[in-house]
């Protein structure tokens, strides 16, 4: 059975008489020349109305919000549904343009005509009818954009602002694209007193943490436990290269590809050591044995930055999930990789003074 909200715009509008002419002169031919179907609260059966307008705000592809007539329900189930999505389009009758409330002035509104009274004469219903036939095209091409599988949606006031909240900062889980190198400079400023990050080596991670902390951009103490695989580990290291490579490495390429990573490590421990000396910052290097399937930052035990494929943490630009702790929606998510975190953590062998030189194989 195909579930009818995947072809249903829901039409946020004042229930009124006097608006009814708005919905069937204008929002619902604009709606049927997308190719979808209108449903208003009114119309359906789903019984108790609050229940079923908080389902087919967030649930149908399009909503269309008539902001016409001023109505507080209305205006109450738009902001709804500018929280939920960027998929509103807002319309308003002529004769309520001047009375859009300014929260919404800023941003697109696609004004329709009001239907003449009756006696109107021939010229003022031609000039409807082409103001009219205007506007269904106007919101045809907008609801169409909407669906469209790339689009970006409509800006709203919420969207727009959410948009400007860091990911790594924000009170709520979020699921973006990539952690950038400045996503990871703004994760060491914000830190309240604690990081753990686990990785490979931890390199990348380590540069930025040492140019934010040069830099005097901390002005409380922090506290940073680096987890980085075993040196002496030569079958995770044999798997990583099998899994970065894309085939398995010879014993010659092997030897060679360690040796490039180790020196790595040991710049990592350098870094570290000339941090060392920085007020209010103190940083552990720990070695884990095993096959790393994660890579993660655990910041202030408050959110987990954590992504797939640890070798390929920067490089590849892979998406991440950002799961706050106090998020119920992700509580259980967090809890998952929290414990697997932990886990390496407590297994780990602390790592004094330099990387190991790479052990020879037997």
């Amino acid at each position: 059975m195909v579930d009818e909200r995947v072809d249903t715009v829901f039409v946020i509008m004042p229930f009124e008489p006097e608006y009814q002419p708005d919905y069937d002169d204008v929002i619902a031919p604009a709606v049927q020349k997308a190719g979808l179907e209108c449903l208003r609260a009114d119309q359906d059966d789903l019984g108790y109305i609050q229940h079923m307008m908080f389902e087919r705000i967030f649930e149908s592809p399009v909503v269309v919000a008539d902001v016409s007539g001023y109505n507080p329900n209305v205006f109450y189930e738009l902001g709804v549904s500018h929280t939920a999505a960027s998929k509103t389009v807002t319309v308003v009758r002529e004769d309520w343009v001047d009375r859009i409330p300014f929260d919404i002035g800023p941003y697109r509104v696609i004004v329709f005509p009001r239907r003449p009274d009756e006696g109107a004469n021939e010229q003022e219903q031609a000039a409807y009818e082409s103001a009219r036939n205007a506007a269904i095209e106007h919101l045809s091409a907008a609801i169409a954009t909407v669906i469209e599988p790339d689009s970006d949606g409509v800006a709203n006031p919420v969207r727009s602002y959410l948009a400007t909240r860091s990911p790594v900062t924000c009170s709520e889980s979020r699921y973006i694209d990539s952690l950038t190198e400045e996503h990871e400079r703004e994760m060491v400023r914000a830190a309240d007193s604690e990081i753990v990050a686990l990785s490979i080596a931890n390199v990348h991670f380590v540069e930025e943490l040492a140019e934010v902390i040069q830099a005097g951009e901390r002005t409380k103490p922090l506290r940073v436990r680096i987890l980085a695989l075993d040196p002496d580990d030569l079958d995770s290291w044999r798997y990583v290269y099998h899994l970065r490579e894309g085939r398995v490495v010879d014993d010659e390429e092997f030897k060679e590809l360690h040796e490039d990573d180790q020196s790595i490590a040991k710049r990592v421990r350098r870094a570290l050591d000339e941090l060392a000396e920085a007020p209010d910052f103190h940083a552990d290097l720990v070695y884990y044995r095993g096959i790393p399937v994660i890579w993660a930052y655990v910041v202030d035990n408050s959110r987990i930055m954590v992504g797939n494929y640890a070798m390929n943490r920067l490089t590849a630009r892979l998406p991440t999930s950002i799961l706050v702790r106090d998020d119920p929606r992700t509580r259980s998510m967090y809890r998952y990789y929290a414990e697997i975190i932990e886990g390496v953590a407590s297994t780990a062998a602390t790592g004094a003074g330099a990387p190991a030189e790479p052990a020879a194989e037997g």
